[in-house]
């Protein structure tokens, strides 16, 4: 018994530090972004993201997809940590050799001179990452988020203020290159002096052995993924240029907030947490029907509401050299919505150590998204995100059952319980298109009144399908309030 409460306290700090982490974290790339789009042009974030393109996806090979591995095994000692650091460090220098080489094919491919140095340059946080991945993982492992949250802290603040400097004093495109690299190592060399483990001078292939069925198809999955992801950005770069990359990487920035804020923070610490759960598939899925109902709490009315004010929200914060991002999303902000209970199915499969059925799925889905965006980038941005929403639409039912299958359960259980979100988010979106029709009026003041009404629409249709959820969220929320103040008053005291 006394087990099982470390394991739920530790699961809680783990979550508690994970969205401070989030929290602070993206008011900070929030306010830097916003920033940096008012001086840069939409050119500017075009060229970093051709680059970017190939260079992350190039990073999920760093590890093999090892790192998870190690997170999921349960017995894993001393020489599988060595061994796959040193992995890690040769797979990294190897990609910054190759891209060093190759970054004038890539240039060429895009017609884009300019990416040619900036890719030589980015390419070094290959080395920099490679460096600390194990270190990063064990923390992970562990649930010990405390220390990761503080060193991304302190990483974030002195990159973006590298790229506020730069920016301001006209470097253009390389205040974001600056701001990745010292993004990278400063978390870097946080995590090498802080860590209490360091790698050993062992390289035991048969422990590598041990992870590489799992690892593999763990690097599948997210290579797919990753494609599934990114072949919108790769063809519009290739067919429509880096101003409409620009414009519609940006959106898909924002439709990405939930997932980033919510879905992957609860995946950072559900999958270390629910792997050690593993041979109990039921508290697992317990655990999971209540965590979709807290993420959908938050997502759905925030993207739903984002499609709903985009234009507003992006005149009022980026200025009218984005207003072309509108369109975009609009329609984004509904995959968001989607998206931000769909990607807990990489946590179920990784969990359950399932990674070879996360790979087949991954394989559909890429090639399902890939037609929907050749079709689309016939019609410019506005076509790509419409064939990505309706790729998302057809794709869910199927591929979600199959997720969700693993924990025993059915679509009628899951809609069960997000029944009354479901229906509070609806709500919500008839109330801000009425009063749309309304009011005629700035831009300030019309996004205000449409948060105002659709808030509260939405708080009284989930406070009728879910009351007892609502206080109980209200008085955790009393109760945490009350403790900081108690606290700070003892402090200042």
């Amino acid at each position: 018994m006394k087990i099982e409460m470390t394991f739920k306290n530790k699961v809680k700090n783990g979550l508690k530090w994970a969205f401070m982490d989030q929290i602070l974290s993206q008011v900070l790339l929030l306010f830097f972004g916003v920033f940096l789009a008012r001086i840069l042009p939409p050119s500017a974030f075009g060229l970093v993201a051709m680059v970017t393109m190939f260079t992350n996806f190039a990073a999920l090979f760093i590890d093999l997809g090892f790192g998870v591995a190690l997170v999921q095994k349960i017995d894993a000692d001393e020489e599988h940590f060595s061994s796959v650091f040193w992995l890690n460090l040769i797979i990294g220098l190897f990609l910054y050799v190759f891209f060093f080489f190759t970054a004038p094919f890539i240039s060429y491919f895009f017609n884009q001179p300019d990416i040619n140095i900036l890719i030589r340059v980015i390419s070094l946080s290959f080395i920099i990452s490679s460096l600390t991945s194990v270190q990063s993982n064990l923390l992970i492992r562990e649930l010990k988020f405390k220390q990761k949250v503080i060193f991304n802290w302190i990483a974030i603040i002195l990159g973006y203020t590298l790229a506020f400097y730069l920016a301001y004093n006209g470097f253009g495109v390389w205040s974001i290159v600056w701001m990745t690299l010292v993004t990278s190592a400063t978390n870097s060399i946080l995590y090498w002096f802080a860590s209490n483990w360091h790698p050993s001078f062992v390289f035991n292939k048969v422990k590598i052995k041990e992870l590489s069925s799992f690892g593999l198809n763990v690097l599948g999955d997210t290579s797919v993924n990753y494609w599934s992801r990114n072949f919108d950005n790769f063809i519009i770069a290739r067919l429509l240029g880096s101003t409409e990359l620009g414009l519609y990487s940006r959106a898909y920035s924002l439709m990405l907030l939930p997932l980033r804020n919510i879905s992957s923070v609860i995946t950072k610490v559900m999958f270390p947490a629910f792997s050690k759960k593993q041979n109990d598939v039921a508290t697992i899925k317990r655990y999971y029907l209540r965590i979709i109902k807290y993420i959908a709490l938050l997502t759905f009315p925030a993207m739903i509401g984002l499609s709903l004010v985009s234009k507003e929200f992006i005149l009022l914060l980026f200025g009218t050299n984005w207003a072309g991002m509108i369109p975009v999303l609009t329609l984004l902000s509904l995959v968001g919505a989607v998206q931000s209970i769909f990607s807990l199915n990489g946590m179920i499969y990784n969990s359950l150590g399932k990674a070879n059925i996360a790979f087949k799925v991954s394989l559909l889905v890429n090639f399902v998204l890939i037609i929907a965006f050749s079709i689309g980038v016939n019609y410019g941005i506005l076509g790509i995100a419409w064939s990505y929403l309706i790729a998302s639409m057809l794709l869910f039912f199927p591929i979600y059952n199959t997720a969700i299958k693993q924990l025993n359960t059915k679509l009628s259980e899951v809609f069960y319980t997000l029944k009354g979100v479901l229906f509070a988010s609806l709500g919500m979106a008839l109330a801000i298109v009425l009063v749309s029709y309304s009011i005629d009026t700035t831009l300030l003041v019309a996004i205000s009144i449409k948060i105002v009404f659709g808030g509260l629409f939405y708080t009284i249709i989930i406070y009728y399908f879910e009351k007892e959820l609502v206080i109980t969220i209200k008085n955790k929320f009393m109760g945490f309030t009350k403790r900081n103040t108690i606290l700070l008053s003892t402090n200042v005291l």
